[in-house]
């Protein structure tokens, strides 16, 4: 394709299509034309390395060996759509839920099926308020952290903590109803204090919130196991036992936002099984299908399935498309059969290695954290203080970075607490890719200071 072809469809894109978390008749002058392995190449040729799964969902990478495009051919002409509504079954998502309900942690095997993340956990809200509506109380109110990240439809964005308020910037008012407390990040602790010396006062707060609010109106409380969008922040490893006890101490259901953790990303099946605890509810998207199809669940366990009995939960037409399905169920198997989940364990180990060694020393980088191939790099303008970048440049070096061939994400400090690079590529990067992408980075950031 000519350069000259290439600017009108780009310029037609900017004039007609909105893309998200981007001005409206803005573009990255970039046009994608396919993908192969953990690369996206552009029209002209150019590779990108692909460090962030895109937003954080391609797990598998591109075109895995064409199993999975020969999977939907072979279901897109034995059974392209079949409902859910009225109790109609069909043997793919059976069959789904039955090979899901095979990795996810012990009672955890009632499911809802969804079209992606934000359906997941509006659905997951609307079950719990269900739950205890169906046994005659009024618990409706849900609790859920500053920089925290649930999606876009209207009660995933109102749980969503994250973004100063711009994600609810000319949108809101937002659903009545939702609670924010103060999150995990201790690298900028909300109370002012330093772990382990902080006695983990995030979490101990959760419990004078449920008390003040009335622990007889607190339906839940939903946390992702490790912040994502907010720049793949990790807890204290105290912070969720913690929590599952305050939960269960007040009969409060605990959510976990499993979105964009689940399905291998921090280095296990699912990010809580770290804290060996489990939630009442659990919402997945992204990983599930590794983002080649729109597909999600919802997961509850023995308790919460038994108090819905006789409810009807209503969901929406695409809700556990058998294609989707078939495709969820492949991309599983391949999980296990390829063992990639224990590569993203091995890979997220190598690249925290390196990255505490060659970068955490760099005047730029206050700290690095995360969970397998959830790692984060906080960006700092001042090492002693900790002080964020100012905002807007963590923009700039996101775009050097595309300039170099390299696609990661940011949590910039126009939006965020602090200023943050996320490094999360698909979890089946070999040792050598991953060295490209830290190669391409570290001249970046090293500029910086």
């Amino acid at each position: 394709m000519t350069t000259k072809e290439t600017e009108e469809i780009l310029k037609w894109d900017a004039e007609h299509l909105i893309h998200g978390a981007t001005p409206i008749g803005k573009n990255q002058g970039i046009l994608i034309d396919k993908a192969k392995g953990v690369t996206l190449y552009d029209c002209n040729g150019k590779g990108y390395i692909d460090a962030a799964s895109q937003l954080t969902c391609v797990n598998l990478g591109y075109a895995y060996n064409n199993e999975i495009a020969a999977v939907v051919a072979e279901h897109m002409a034995r059974l392209p759509y079949s409902t859910l509504f009225f109790g109609i079954a069909n043997l793919i998502t059976i069959e789904c839920g039955k090979r899901l309900a095979g990795l996810l942690p012990e009672g955890l095997d009632h499911f809802c099926f969804t079209s992606g993340g934000s359906e997941s956990t509006e659905t997951a809200f609307k079950l719990a308020r269900l739950y205890w509506s169906n046994k005659g109380m009024s618990k409706y109110k849900i609790v859920s952290l500053y920089d925290s990240y649930h999606g876009m439809s209207f009660g995933s964005m109102s749980a969503t903590g994250a973004g100063k308020g711009a994600f609810h910037k000319g949108v809101a008012p937002m659903v009545p109803g939702f609670i924010h407390i103060p999150s995990y990040y201790c690298y900028r602790c909300t109370f002012g204090k330093k772990y382990p010396e902080c006695d983990i006062q995030c979490a101990k707060f959760l419990e004078e919130v449920i008390e003040k609010e009335g622990p007889e109106t607190v339906a839940a409380f939903i946390a992702e196991p490790e912040l994502g969008t907010s720049g793949m922040i990790p807890p204290p490893p105290e912070y969720w036992p913690m929590v599952r006890e305050i939960c269960t101490k007040y009969d409060v259901l605990l959510i976990a936002d499993e979105v964009m953790t689940g399905f291998g990303r921090t280095g296990k099946a699912f990010a809580i099984e770290h804290w060996g605890i489990k939630p009442d509810i659990m919402a997945m998207a992204k990983g599930i299908s590794s983002a080649y199809l729109p597909f999600g669940a919802v997961a509850v366990n023995d308790n919460v399935y038994d108090g819905l009995e006789g409810s009807a939960l209503s969901t929406f037409t695409y809700s556990g498309h058998p294609v989707c399905a078939a495709v969820a169920s492949k991309v599983m198997q391949i999980y296990i059969r390829d063992k990639v989940f224990e590569n993203a364990a091995n890979m997220g180990k190598y690249a925290m290695e390196r990255l505490k060694a060659q970068f955490l020393p760099l005047p730029c980088v206050g700290e690095v954290s995360g969970l397998g191939l959830m790692i984060g790099i906080e960006i700092v303008a001042d090492k002693a203080t900790g002080k964020p970048l100012p905002p807007g440049l963590l923009f700039t070096i996101q775009a050097q970075a595309l300039q170099s061939g390299l696609f990661i994400r940011v949590a910039d400090s126009a939006f965020m607490s602090g200023s943050r690079v996320g490094f999360s590529p698909p979890l089946v990067i070999t040792k050598k890719e991953l060295d490209g992408a830290l190669d391409m980075l570290y001249p970046i950031l090293a500029n910086l200071g």
